[in-house]
């Protein structure tokens, strides 16, 4: 099949990877063009008789396939697309593969920030640890051991820890990892005043729109009053926006026309502008209802999950709450585990 999907489907593959990291496309649309793509998949191979099995492909084929496709990001999607019709356990030992082959270690970064936003990864994030998912959000070939003991304690992390390990966790994200669902792991451990105190510390280092990128990934809706009055200084307002509209989900439509969220994200300066005033004009009819509030994709961090709310965040958006739920779901064992003892 991924023999089928790189030659035939392309176009469709790169839609589903575009798609994912759309702030504005849900999931369920993209479970659509996913289940449109394998029904193509299948009758095409059909009707050229060939295999239709799902296999992924050894170290060394898969080198001479991106050798031939020179487009890492295709080949990783068609590799996902097949990872999503076999048993996890495969799947690990695939990933494990690519970790360990050099010649990979690229390709394994665009595996794994795949994975995470893929719609049935809550069962594959429990078998990646904190250290390989760092590696793959990171620019670096080596991480020094002592960072990845750092990022460790993100497992570990309590309302009392003092901020000294808050810290080092905080800077070695940024120096990597500053805008990654990783980061925004560690900053919903986090109570607003903690996040209130790196952000401080982030401002003598960090630009100003990396400062809000830490800001925004916290889910405080409070803080996107900062974020819109800011929004014609920054380097890269498309990303200020995509973050707030992964915190409010569709209640950011109450505050701004959608057409306008739209276009303003993808760079049309008079929507910006609009964009920015009237999220300034309604914020006072909403304040009291949303400011209190802590969302992903317009939902409170301890709201139990159903399929209807999952389908309607976006892809990226999804993958931090099913980090955020995988890790919430741990201390809560660990908890449990402490009384009992």
């Amino acid at each position: 099949m991924l023999t089928t999907y790189l030659s035939v489907h392309q176009a469709q593959l790169l839609q589903i990877s575009n798609a994912q990291l759309c702030p504005f496309t849900c999931v369920g649309h993209v479970r659509y063009l996913r289940k449109t793509l394998l029904e193509s998949c299948w009758v095409n191979a059909k009707n050229n008789n060939q295999k239709n099995n799902f296999e992924l492909p050894t170290t060394e084929q898969l080198v001479e396939i991106i050798t031939n496709t020179k487009n890492d990001e295709l080949v990783a999607q068609a590799c996902i697309e097949v990872m999503a019709n076999l048993p996890q356990n495969k799947n690990i030992i695939f990933i494990n593969e690519l970790l360990n082959e050099p010649a990979l270690r690229a390709f394994f970064k665009i595996i794994i920030n795949k994975v995470v936003i893929q719609q049935h990864s809550f069962n594959l994030i429990r078998l990646l640890n904190l250290n390989t998912l760092f590696f793959a959000y990171s620019a670096e070939e080596e991480i020094a051991p002592q960072t990845l003991a750092t990022i460790n304690k993100i497992t570990k992390l309590a309302q009392h820890h003092d901020s000294q390990i808050l810290t080092a966790i905080f800077d070695a994200l940024s120096e990597q990892a500053h805008l990654s669902p990783l980061m925004s792991l560690f900053l919903l451990s986090l109570n607003f005043e903690q996040v209130n105190s790196l952000s401080n510390h982030a401002s003598n280092t960090l630009s100003v729109d990396q400062t809000l990128h830490i800001l925004l990934q916290s889910g405080f809706v409070k803080l996107i009053v900062l974020a819109n009055s800011l929004l014609q200084q920054v380097e890269q307002p498309a990303l200020i926006i995509a973050l707030i509209r992964r915190m409010l989900g569709d209640k950011l439509d109450q505050l701004v026309e959608y057409d306008i969220q739209r276009l303003a994200w993808q760079g049309d300066e008079s929507a910006l502008l609009e964009f920015q005033q009237q999220l300034k004009h309604n914020w006072s009819k909403y304040e009291t209802a949303l400011s209190s509030l802590r969302l992903i994709a317009g939902h409170s961090l301890d709201e139990v999950p159903n399929a209807i709310y999952l389908s309607a965040m976006d892809s990226y958006s999804q993958g931090v709450f099913n980090l955020h739920r995988y890790y919430q779901h741990l201390a809560a064992n660990k908890a449990q585990d402490e009384v009992a003892s």
